[in-house]
């Protein structure tokens, strides 16, 4: 009897596990796509006005190096170095390498349909 309940709690304390360790990646995977479209937004904005602003470009740069951080907690490497590249990009976008960025892949349609990849695997 005493071995039957131990070997509930312990399943029960790894099933509760998993479903955090679930809700943090779909967390992080969200705010990947958030980040997408706040990028975007200021993309355009810049685009219109024909001006830079770079108390929004050290927001962007933040943003995208600490779901690098958070996506890289939760083992999801690949889309972890996109984002602490595009971090780095948003450092100084004047100094960014334009080559070592269209070679890393790191475009906002690119990385939001990693994101909603991995979402829709982690749904299923």
């Amino acid at each position: 009897m005493g071995i039957d309940k131990t070997c509930r709690e312990l399943d029960f304390q790894f099933k509760a596990r998993k479903r955090r360790a679930q809700k943090e990646s779909m967390d992080a995977l969200q705010k990947v796509v958030e980040a997408s479209r706040k990028t975007g937004i200021y993309l355009r904005e810049r685009e219109e006005t024909g001006q830079s602003n770079r108390q929004t470009e050290g927001e962007l740069a933040m943003l995208w190096t600490e779901l690098g951080f958070s996506l890289e907690r939760l083992k999801l490497e690949k889309l972890a170095k996109r984002c602490r590249i595009k971090g780095k990009h948003w450092e100084n976008p004047n100094k960014s390498d334009k080559d070592h960025l269209s070679k890393a892949d790191v475009g906002l349609d690119k990385m939001e349909k990693l994101a909603l990849g991995i979402l829709r695997e982690l749904n299923s």
